[in-house]
């Protein structure tokens, strides 16, 4: 029997409803062992840095310039006098060549020769971007145990917890292009999420539990999907639609969690690993794995996914658009290299004893979905 399982039957013609609760219930109760559960599945409609960039003074040193004034500092880096410079801004401008851009997009030096700063960014000179010194709050969560007693930790906005590790959002934290809230995104952020959504298949959430509306037990499973996300009209994700799973063990993560007063946290902080896309990260991997999750009285979800990312990763995926996305969307792609290297705080090399990972924290929202898996028997729930 293929079933369906959906997150809200209550929003389909009653009869509908009738039909799809009457087949969930039939088929887990007919499974040997299984008692009777509640299961709601969502599709991810929105997933990217859960950033809280209020005001200036996080960054007392200064938010970090665009490239039309990054890139005259890198020119004086690389040697050339004022004159020189004022020439080729001056060609520019005339469009009589664009030789500060044809600079900059062979700006590293190996062995005295233009070199890809992209693909290798540590032949480059570090031009020292600003990170977030100021500023108390960020998302996430106290990842190395240490709590209020960690000197760079952060308070997380939401829950006031203290020791909050993220230091993504402080290596991040004044480069215009990532600043912006939860409410607000991040320019970055918002031109990656139109990006993956209609190129990436989907990612969906199945939460199973004794009874959703109590506090106790769950399950959290997170998949991958065989189609793309569907969209409303205006770019909101549908609710309400149906996916099929994607049966690759790789985006397949089953965690045990608990159902507080409306909030779900993850019980055990192993990996968690999900396919995603060349354009940001190509395969999305955390350790020290946490997640709250808020089941809203409107149906829907949405949370915080955090632990430590491989920096690297991190990195690939501004190499892999540049130079167009330094000019357009991020400054510096060289600078974002070392400032993730700089901040990084987990995983030490054993050879180099450099920090391989960094804390991170991401925000998704998810609205209500249905799933079945590839072969039409049960999905959902781990």
């Amino acid at each position: 029997m293929s079933v369906v399982l959906t997150a809200r039957t209550h929003a389909l013609p009653f009869k509908l409803a009738v039909l799809a609760t009457a087949a969930l219930t039939v088929s887990v109760l007919a499974l040997p062992g299984v008692a009777a559960a509640e299961t709601r599945t969502f599709v991810v409609g929105y997933f990217g840095q859960a950033t809280h960039n209020v005001q200036d003074s996080e960054c007392p040193a200064g938010i970090n310039p665009d490239v039309t004034v990054q890139y005259l500092k890198n020119l004086v880096t690389l040697g050339y006098s004022q004159a020189e410079i004022d020439k080729m801004v001056n060609q520019s401008a005339d469009n009589e060549g664009g030789s500060v851009n044809e600079i900059m997009r062979m700006r590293g030096r190996v062995n005295g020769q233009p070199t890809n700063p992209y693909a290798y960014p540590a032949s480059v000179t570090d031009p020292k971007l600003n990170a977030m010194t100021g500023g108390k709050y960020a998302y996430g969560f106290d990842l190395d145990g240490k709590g209020a007693e960690s000197p760079k930790a952060f308070e997380d906005p939401e829950t006031h917890q203290a020791g909050v590790d993220n230091e993504m959002a402080r290596a991040f934290g004044c480069s215009r292009a990532f600043r912006g809230s939860v409410n607000a995104r991040s320019a970055y952020w918002s031109w990656a999420w139109a990006q993956l959504k209609d190129s990436q298949p989907a990612w969906v959430i199945t939460i199973t539990g004794a009874d959703l509306a109590k506090d106790g037990d769950v399950t959290v499973t997170f998949d991958r999907a065989l189609h793309y996300l569907k969209s409303n009209i205006d770019g909101t994700p549908r609710a309400d639609t149906t996916y099929r799973i994607d049966p690759d063990p790789r985006s397949h993560n089953v965690l045990p969690g608990r159902l507080k007063d409306g909030v779900i946290q993850i019980t055990e902080h192993g990996s968690f690993r999900m396919l995603q896309n060349p354009m940001v990260v190509n395969d999305f991997k955390l350790t020290n794995t946490h997640m709250r999750l808020n089941l809203k009285p409107d149906g829907t979800l949405d949370g915080i996914l955090g632990g430590y990312q491989l920096w690297a990763d991190i990195y690939s995926g501004f190499a892999h658009s540049a130079p167009a996305m330094e000019v357009c969307i991020t400054g510096d792609i060289p600078g974002l290299y070392y400032l993730l290297k700089r901040h990084a705080d987990a995983q030490p090399d054993p050879k180099t004893g450099e920090n391989s990972a960094i804390s991170t924290s991401y925000t998704l929202m998810a609205v209500p979905a249905f799933v079945v898996s590839p072969d039409g028997k049960l999905a959902g729930g781990g």
